[in-house]
């Protein structure tokens, strides 16, 4: 089951990348995500590797109404 791509709805992070991959794993995630790509983010982690983690607009709408949720419930609240 490793050639299975992930729903479209979900957050692709890879990591480990190294500096100079990541304009072309960049590109080739935007090829396969197409136009539900809303945020593309790189972290630096140690010895010169990168992370990158695609959120797609409905895994941003997913997080954004569990979160307006949890502020209407009143959680976190004192």
């Amino acid at each position: 089951m490793p050639d299975e791509k992930p729903p479209a709805g979900t957050t692709e992070k890879i990591e480990g990348i190294p500096l100079y991959l990541i304009p072309k794993t960049i590109a080739d995630l935007i090829r396969k995500k197409g136009n539900t790509v809303f945020r593309i983010l790189v972290i630096r982690k140690f010895h010169h590797r990168y992370s990158v983690h695609i959120e797609t607009f409905d895994e941003h709408v997913t997080q954004a109404k569990k979160a307006s949720v949890s502020r209407e419930e009143g959680e976190g609240d004192a």
